[in-house]
C-alpha cells in the first residue's frame, strides 16, 4: 500500500516553498520544513544592522496553534531569545510541548503594545489598584506556553476549539531612558508574520497543506493585534479550568487618590 505523503503524488504541483511578492507559499507535505527554515532565518539573523547594539535586539515570537507534536517546530521555537506560543486546552501534554515549555524562554508582557496596564490580579484575585504611592507593576512572563479555550470533555463531546495557526516574529529592544526620566523602554518590533492550515504535528508532514510567510506590513499588524488579543484571553498552562477564565486582567486607576495627592500638592507643581 503506497503510504508515502499526500502531497508528494505526482498529479500535484510538490512541495517546494515558492517565492511571492512579501515571502513564501508553499502546498502539500512540506509546510512544517518551510515553517522551520523560516524560524531559522529569523532566529539567527544579526538585527544589531538593523536596530543599535545599545538596544539588545533579539528575536521573540508570538504565536498560537491548536497542536504541537512536531519536536522541530518546538526545537526551533525554543531557540528564541523569548517566546510565547498558546494552544488550545484540549491538547494533551505532548512531548514538544513539555520540550518548548521546558527549554524556551517566556516572553515578558512590558514588550507588547497595550500590556503597560496588564497584570495578575492581586491575593484576592482582584486588579491591581494604581494610586500616587503604587510601586511599578511586576511584568508578567507570557509562555512559552499558555492554553486557552476550553478543557476536553470526558465523555468526548466537542467543544469549541483554539483552531488558528498563526506566528508573528518579531525583534524586542530595550534601554533604558535616563534622559526623559521614562524608565525601562521595552518594545516588540513585528517583523513577518506565518499563516497556514497545518497544525504543528508530525501528522501534517504527509497531509495536503498550505503555509505562506508574509512581511507584508498591514498584514503583519492585524495578525500581531489578533493575536495580543487572544494573549489577554489565554490562561498559564497546566489551566484546570473547564471554560476560558483568563488569569490577566487591566489594572484600575484610583482616580480619588490621585485628585487628593495632586491637590495637596499644588504649590510644588504650580512652581515647576
Amino acid at each position: 500500500m503506497d503510504m508515502r505523503p499526500l502531497g508528494d503524488h505526482e498529479q500535484l504541483l510538490g512541495s517546494t516553498p515558492r517565492p511571492w511578492g512579501f515571502g513564501t507559499v508553499v502546498h502539500g507535505s512540506g509546510v512544517l520544513d518551510d515553517l522551520v527554515a523560516g524560524l531559522a532565518r529569523h532566529g539567527s539573523t544579526d538585527w544589531t544592522g538593523e536596530y543599535w547594539r545599545r538596544l539588545e535586539p533579539a528575536a521573540a515570537a508570538i504565536g498560537c496553534v491548536p497542536w504541537l507534536t512536531d519536536f522541530a517546530v518546538a526545537e526551533a521555537l525554543a531557540s528564541f531569545d523569548q517566546c510565547c506560543i498558546v494552544v488550545d486546552k484540549q491538547q494533551p501534554e505532548y512531548g514538544a510541548v513539555r520540550r518548548l515549555a521546558t527549554r524556551g524562554k517566556p516572553l515578558l508582557s512590558t514588550y507588547l503594545d497595550g500590556f503597560e496596564e496588564v497584570a495578575l490580579p492581586d491575593e484576592r484575585g482582584k486588579p491591581p489598584v494604581i494610586h500616587p504611592h503604587s510601586s511599578r507593576l511586576e511584568p508578567v512572563e507570557l509562555g512559552p506556553i499558555r492554553v486557552a479555550g476550553w478543557r476536553r470533555a470526558s465523555n468526548g463531546t466537542a467543544r469549541p476549539m483554539l483552531h488558528a495557526k498563526m506566528l508573528v516574529l518579531g525583534v524586542t529592544t530595550y534601554y533604558e531612558d535616563d534622559e526623559m526620566f521614562a524608565g525601562d523602554v521595552l518594545r516588540f518590533h513585528p517583523k513577518l508574520t506565518w499563516m497556514g492550515s497545518a497544525n504543528w504535528t508530525q501528522a501534517a508532514r504527509h497531509h495536503i497543506e498550505f503555509g505562506v510567510w508574509s512581511s507584508d506590513a498591514d498584514l503583519v499588524r492585524h495578525n500581531y493585534a489578533y493575536l495580543l488579543s487572544l494573549l489577554t484571553f489565554s490562561e498559564p498552562r497546566g489551566a484546570a479550568t473547564i471554560g476560558p477564565e483568563p488569569d490577566l486582567v487591566s489594572v484600575v486607576w484610583d482616580d480619588d487618590a490621585f485628585r487628593e495627592y495632586f491637590a495637596k500638592h499644588r504649590d510644588q507643581y504650580e512652581d515647576e
